[in-house]
């Protein structure tokens, strides 16, 4: 009985315990950069029907873009050598990327006339270049480094060499042992 008493009275305790500490605790503080969502603000107003896999056609009053804004260049594969031949991923419009070779069609009657490291230049076949695509300036690596607490720190020097560790000294190798039964 006194067994059955103590382990009720330690369920107890323990439940106590943790009830205790749920509801005294606080919550960690959220991060500066955390952007409070409340149930009274609008939803976003983006037109998702391409997202959700509608393949309707432009309206036809829509004006033609801009011939530099319509080609997107994606990546480039430049040639080492003048006997090589170089690619490109070009998208047209809102169409996937596709890879397109030196003097392939790009769009109508636009080839891809060069291509650098960085650059793709297109125009009509034999002519002059008329549209220059670079690929984005990469961005810089981040570099911060994060102090206790979350927090961004300056950055860190790299931590002091180790001292050399003395090596321990050769023992002599002992001759191996013959198994008797392993040779008959």
């Amino acid at each position: 009985m006194r067994l059955l008493s103590f382990a009720i009275w330690a369920l107890v305790a323990g439940s106590a315990v943790f009830w205790l500490t749920r509801l005294l605790s606080r919550a960690d503080a959220a991060p500066a950069h955390a952007v409070t969502v409340s149930a009274n603000t609008s939803t976003a107003s983006a037109d998702l029907s391409r997202l959700l896999g509608s393949t309707r056609t432009a309206d036809a009053a829509t004006p033609e873009p801009a011939l530099d804004t319509r080609y997107k260049l994606i990546g480039v594969v430049a040639p080492k050598s003048a006997a090589a031949t170089g690619l490109a991923l070009i998208a047209v419009g809102d169409k996937p990327p596709r890879p397109v070779s030196l003097g392939g069609v790009v769009d109508g009657s636009l080839v891809l006339l060069a291509v650098n490291h960085r650059r793709a230049e297109l125009g009509p076949a034999g002519g002059t270049a008329t549209v220059r695509l670079e690929l984005p300036a990469i961005p810089e690596p981040n570099r911060s480094v994060r102090g206790p607490g979350g927090a961004p720190a300056a950055v860190a020097s790299p931590p002091p060499p180790l001292p050399a560790m003395p090596l321990p000294a050769a023992t002599p190798a002992s001759p191996p042992v013959r198994n008797p039964a392993a040779t008959r």
